[in-house]
C-alpha cells in the first residue's frame, strides 16, 4: 500500500464525524411569528367583540336618546332638539361631542371612533352584519348564520337598509332596541354553536 492510498487518521476521523452529524436530527429553526389561535376560538372572540359593540350601542341609545332622519340630534336654541346636518354629523361622530340622540347607525359609529373603548371599525361592521340579519329574522325572512363576514360593497348595502328602516316613520325606539337585542342574541347563539 502506498502512501497515497493509505487513509490518513485525520481524514478518517472527519469522515466518521460527518456520518454521525448527518445521522443526528436537525433542530427546527425558531419561529418568530405569533402563534395562531384556533380558528374556532378566534371566531368566538370576534363574535364577543361584536356583541360588546351592540350592547354598548344599545346603552348609548338608552342613555342619550334615539333619533330618525339624521345620524345625530343636537340641542338647539331655547332647549329644543334638532337633527344635525350631514356636515355637522362628521364632527359629532367623536364621542366627546355633545349629542341629544343618535340613530341606530350613529350610535355604533360613535363607538368605533372612541379611543377609550376597545371597539374597532371591524367590530362595528360585524354589528352591522348581525343587525341586518336580525332585521331579516324579525321580518320573517331567512337569515344567514351568525358571524358571517360580507364584502364591503354588501355591507354598504346593509348599512343603507338599516338606515332606511331606522328612518321609516313606523319605526319606534322600542323597535330599534328590540333589533339590537335580537342581534345580541344572534352573537350569543353563534358563539355557543362554535364550541
Amino acid at each position: 500500500m502506498t502512501t497515497s492510498q493509505r487513509v490518513r487518521p485525520a481524514e478518517a476521523l472527519r469522515a466518521a464525524w460527518s456520518r454521525v452529524r448527518a445521522a443526528l436530527p436537525v433542530a427546527a429553526p425558531p419561529t418568530y411569528a405569533e402563534p395562531q389561535d384556533d380558528p374556532r376560538v378566534a371566531w368566538q372572540r370576534r363574535l364577543d367583540r361584536v356583541r360588546a359593540a351592540l350592547e354598548q350601542g344599545r346603552a348609548d341609545l338608552v342613555e342619550h336618546g334615539w333619533t330618525q332622519r339624521a345620524w345625530f340630534s343636537v340641542a338647539a336654541d331655547g332647549g329644543a332638539v334638532r337633527n344635525a346636518s350631514p356636515a355637522e354629523a362628521f364632527d359629532l361622530v367623536r364621542p366627546t361631542s355633545p349629542v341629544s340622540g343618535a340613530c341606530l347607525v350613529g350610535a355604533l359609529l360613535r363607538r368605533a371612533e372612541d379611543p377609550d373603548r376597545a371597539t374597532t371599525h371591524d367590530d362595528v361592521w360585524g354589528a352591522v352584519d348581525e343587525l341586518y340579519e336580525a332585521l331579516h329574522e324579525r321580518m320573517g325572512h331567512f337569515s344567514s348564520p351568525p358571524g358571517r363576514v360580507d364584502t364591503l360593497a354588501r355591507r354598504h348595502g346593509k348599512l343603507q337598509v338599516l338606515t332606511a328602516w331606522n328612518d321609516d316613520p313606523t319605526t319606534r325606539r322600542d323597535d330599534v332596541l328590540d333589533l339590537l337585542d335580537r342581534a345580541v342574541s344572534r352573537t350569543l347563539v353563534g358563539a355557543c354553536n362554535a364550541s
